[in-house]
Formats: C-alpha cells, sequence, structure tokens
C-alpha cells in the first residue's frame, strides 16, 4: 500500500510541475492591432468618490411596445413611483432615435438622429432628480441589420416592437408604492 501511495504521489507531483511549466511559457505573439489584457494596476484613480447605498432596492422590469418613447416612459415611472435615484439596463428594438454626442467646446449635444429600424443592443443609464425635477440620463449603442453601430447620450428612442427595461430604484420618496 505504502509503495502505490508512493508512486501515486509521484505521478501527481511530476503532472503537476508538468502544467506549472507549461502555464509558465511564454504565449505565441499575436497579430498587430491585438494584445492581451494587461494586469490592473490599483490607485490610478485617486479621485474617484464612493457613496455606499445598504438601503433595499426595488426592481421594476418595465416593458415597452411598439411606437412608446422611453425617456418619457422612464419618466412617467419615476413619477408614478416617486423614485428618486437609480440605475437603468435594457436592450429591445427601436423604429428611430435621437442620439447625441456631448461637445465641451459647444456647451451643446451633437445630433445623431437614427431613421432605420435597428436593434438597441446596449442601454445604461441611471436616474435622478436635477432641480427637484426627474432626470433619466441615458447611454445606448444601437445596431443596423448590416452590423454597423452608432452610439450616445438618449435625447429620445421610439420603440419597434418591444423593449425591455430593468430599473433599480436605489432611494425612493415616502410616498411610493
Amino acid at each position: 500500500m505504502r509503495s502505490s501511495r508512493a508512486s501515486l504521489t509521484v505521478v501527481v507531483t511530476a503532472a503537476f510541475a508538468a502544467l506549472t511549466a507549461s502555464a509558465q511559457q511564454t504565449p505565441p505573439p499575436l497579430p498587430d492591432g491585438y494584445m492581451r489584457a494587461p494586469p490592473v494596476t490599483p490607485g490610478l484613480a485617486p479621485k474617484m468618490q464612493v457613496h455606499e447605498t445598504t438601503a433595499a432596492v426595488h426592481v421594476f422590469q418595465a416593458n415597452f411596445a411598439a411606437g412608446d418613447e422611453i425617456v418619457s416612459g422612464l419618466t412617467d415611472l419615476m413619477l408614478k413611483h416617486n423614485i428618486k435615484s437609480g440605475y437603468v439596463t435594457g436592450l429591445g428594438g427601436l423604429s428611430g432615435a435621437l442620439l447625441a454626442f456631448g461637445d465641451p467646446k459647444v456647451n451643446a449635444f451633437k445630433k445623431i438622429p437614427i431613421t432605420d429600424k435597428c436593434e438597441l443592443v446596449s442601454l445604461v443609464g441611471d436616474i435622478a432628480e436635477r432641480d427637484g425635477k426627474p432626470y433619466v440620463h441615458l447611454h445606448a449603442v444601437v445596431a443596423f441589420a448590416d452590423g454597423s453601430t452608432k452610439a450616445g447620450h438618449v435625447m429620445e428612442a421610439h420603440v419597434a416592437p418591444i423593449a425591455e427595461i430593468s430599473v433599480v430604484a436605489t432611494s425612493m420618496g415616502a410616498a411610493a408604492h
């Protein structure tokens, strides 16, 4: 029994050594324009501010139908449920949209009109109160039939055929339900 256990230990140790050695070998070179993920260097965001919320959150699933406008609908949701802050994610289809690019030189948004049917492949943002009123701040990436994309700040987004949006309310007023 002892000799078989010793043999097993030798085999396992040799296999581990072989795996470790192969993992430490230099990987093959990459084609031009490619890179491997670099290690993350901690400490490069000294101005980052973090606000921890320990309160319970409310999650809303907003399902939009053809013809609905997303920014307006999310504003209505904030008003109806007295949502003070939260974040938004979603996807779906659009018949058109008005996206924009914030231009600090002009202190305004450059319009990016979307007039073709497209897929809303990523919708992210937050909701908050600004000057005591609901404010929906969204960014989106839309994709077209040829695979090309456009992205920007969402000014308006018209649903076709559906959009599925999750809202995580992190702060709600007393009258919320």
